[in-house]
């Protein structure tokens, strides 16, 4: 464990404030001192944030009330650095020569203007709407940034943290690297080219303004992410309740990213899955290639690298775990920095010393196993699972195009490819070479099969289960055809749950439509359906034996695609499986497409003239914000097409700017309007 690093501060000209700033309110950096990694659960549920874990203390950030608890409970709290939020505050405020800390309305309106003026190689997509109703902006880097092309895609994003501002600094400078960079450096050229480079540098503009760790909703949206949920303080309400997260899952959804890097502040470490569980238990299935691009991006900024709870400590509902349970994406969470907001003269120092290690990264998402699932009837791009043995650990296609990419060192390994609808297909021996560019390329078509079920096919959330030294089942364990193999829902007092997305709806057919398989044990679990992921939740039954069957027309529900399960003891979840209504399938079903809207006449000086991508259902609006959020015009739309006088709600016309209009439904994306004079 590295040694504790104090903030370098007036320590002395702030003690004066002390007694006021906690009376306020305001949050010290203090040393828990006698604790340790197995204190770190009760001490986070005073509510304090802690930065550092050693082995005899640990450093976290907590205001008067905090530390009283603290003390109630027994530990000796020292203060390291009075009111840290105000030095936060005031190193945010700080300007230096080559960066600054922007205002959310700045970087808004920079990415906007990098994004116009670099548009044959960048794409800016707004991905939803904060608490506040801030754009969460992510930018697309590709030679063909319209299109979904058949290449590598990398996520990179930072400050989901709110107050951790040098981590934006960071990827706001990738952002003109990049842009700068195109076409006149090599090497920028070519991953530009060959890869599809995502950034996401403000995940939570609110927090970012105050600023504050958590969203306008007070929640820690690095605790709220699906994989083994709960158990953490500020959580939030569920898995993904917030809207930032439900933004951001739209974006992976569509995206099945080769690695996944979110970067954080307040230490200095590279942190790998699992953050849930310690290393004893359970690590993940393909230790060996996280570990070698960890001693790749540690090569460069000499951070160290390992399992999330062994090296810091424990948490739940994280990124990195989130999205290498739910899509395989091999995910990190880096902390670049000891300071969470240094002054602004570190930006560019730390931006440098991160910057090979980032473009190594895009470098190696190139190197394994790619390839494209197609239907063998028509040739049409396949949803499907792809799961490489020995590790047997999954990832999806595009649900587009049916490209998928996985890192893989060299070695020979099997390929299964699965997907509802269709006969499982194995590839044995696909070797990955150890020249060139360290790549092969396996295309596969499969074969329709009317007698094969409808399955559950990917995770949308969990409940974390206690105990993990008890339980070493994955969730992802119970996808797939029932093969006896399950995933152990710890029931009773746990009360614990899962939620399974079928991919396609299973629907209301004559005899049974839905079966449940419990691989073992006595227990049972009361099923669920849906049409959403969220709800609203109808009970189907109970499942209480090594099969249970269910007809959907018993409780009034012609399908649902998504099905949650609730133990009631400890249930083995073995499989999921739907009645196949398709006779021959050609295609699976695609995801629903979210509504959207089309701008005509744009820029504009007359009327604009709004196009919906579907049938809007009753009581559609189109919202008109301004550029600080605020709602300026709510249209009814009974129609695809709405013609807008642009008045406000007032009945006046809106001057001359830059507005933004987006359906009033969930994940709906705004788009971008320019009145003209």
């Amino acid at each position: 464990m590295r040694a504790f690093v104090p903030i370098s501060v007036a320590a002395a000209m702030l003690s004066a404030l002390t007694g006021a700033a906690l009376a306020a309110g305001h949050r010290d950096l203090v040393l828990v001192e006698g604790a340790d990694r197995s204190d770190v659960p009760g001490i986070a549920e005073c509510g304090v944030v802690i930065n550092r874990v050693g082995t005899r203390a640990i450093e976290a950030e907590a205001n008067a009330r905090q530390q009283d608890r603290l003390r109630a409970l027994g530990w000796t709290v020292r203060t390291i650095t009075p009111e840290i939020d105000e030095v936060y505050r005031m190193n945010s405020l700080s300007v230096a020569d080559d960066a600054w800390y922007m205002p959310y309305t700045d970087f808004r309106d920079t990415m906007i203007t990098i994004a116009q003026n670099n548009s044959s190689f960048i794409k800016l997509e707004t991905l939803g709407m904060s608490v506040s109703n801030r754009l969460i902006l992510a930018m697309k880097f590709s030679d063909n940034p319209q299109q979904n092309e058949n290449e590598p895609e990398v996520h990179f994003e930072s400050n989901i943290h709110g107050d951790e501002k040098i981590t934006w600094g960071v990827l706001m400078e990738l952002v003109k690297y990049l842009a700068s960079g195109y076409g006149s450096d090599t090497l920028v050229t070519r991953l530009v080219n060959e890869r599809e480079i995502w950034l996401l540098p403000m995940v939570n503009p609110d927090g970012y303004e105050v600023p504050t760790r958590y969203n306008d909703n007070r929640v820690d949206l690095n605790r709220n992410w699906g994989w083994m949920w709960q158990n953490g303080y500020a959580r939030g309400s569920g898995p993904m309740s917030e809207p930032e997260s439900r933004a951001q899952l739209g974006h992976i959804m569509r995206h099945p990213f080769v690695t996944y890097v979110s970067y954080h502040s307040g230490t200095e470490f590279i942190s790998h899955p699992w953050s849930y569980t310690y290393a004893r238990h359970n690590t993940i299935p393909e230790l060996t290639l996280i570990k070698w691009l960890s001693a790749r991006y540690d090569h460069y900024t000499h951070y160290a690298f390992g399992q999330g709870a062994d090296s810091m400590y424990s948490i739940n509902g994280s990124t990195k775990d989130f999205n290498y349970g739910f899509d395989g994406s091999m995910g990190w969470s880096i902390e670049v920095h000891y300071t969470k907001t240094p002054p602004a003269s570190e930006i560019v120092p730390t931006f440098n010393k991160n910057r090979p290690a980032i473009l190594e990264f895009c470098h190696h998402a190139g190197k394994g196993i790619h390839g494209k699932v197609t239907d063998a009837a028509t040739g049409r791009p396949v949803h499907a699972q792809v799961i490489v043995d020995p590790a047997d650990w999954h990832s999806y296609t595009d649900a587009e195009t049916g490209d998928f990419h996985r890192f893989y060192l060299p070695g020979t390994y099997d390929l299964t490819f699965r997907a509802p609808g269709y006969v499982e297909t194995t590839i044995s021996d696909v070797t990955v070479p150890n020249s060139g560019d360290s790549a092969i390329t396996v295309n596969v078509s499969l074969e329709a099969d009317s007698t094969a079920p409808l399955f559950g096919f990917r995770l949308m959330y969990c409940e974390y289960i206690r105990y993990p030294d008890r339980n070493r089942t994955y969730p992802v364990q119970a996808l797939g055809p029932h093969d006896g193999v399950g995933y152990q829902l710890a029931g009773g007092t746990d009360n614990n749950y899962v939620c399974i997305d079928m991919d396609r709806p299973v629907r209301d057919l004559a005899g049974p439509d839905l079966t449940v398989y419990r691989s073992s044990g006595a227990a049972s679990a009361t099923v669920k359906g849906s049409h959403s992921w969220t709800g609203p939740w109808t009970t189907i039954g109970t499942a209480s034996s090594a099969e249970t069957s269910f007809d959907l027309s018993a409780v009034g529900l012609d399908s649902v695609r998504y099905v949650r399960l609730d133990a009631s003891g400890t249930f083995v979840l073995d499989a999921v499986e739907g009645a196949n209504y398709t006779g021959i399938v050609s295609r699976p079903e695609p995801l629903p497409r979210p509504i959207a809207l089309s701008v005509r006449q744009n820029p504009t000086q007359g009327r604009v003239a709004f196009g919906l991508n579907r049938p809007p259902d009753a009581g559609t609006r189109i919202l008109v914000h301004d550029l600080s959020g605020r709602i300026v015009r709510r249209l009814p739309a009974s129609s695809q097409s709405v013609l807008w006088d642009r008045a406000g709600d007032d009945g006046r016309l809106l001057p001359a700017g830059v507005y933004f209009a987006r359906v009033k439904a969930r994940d709906a994306a705004p788009v971008r309007i320019v009145l003209t004079e």
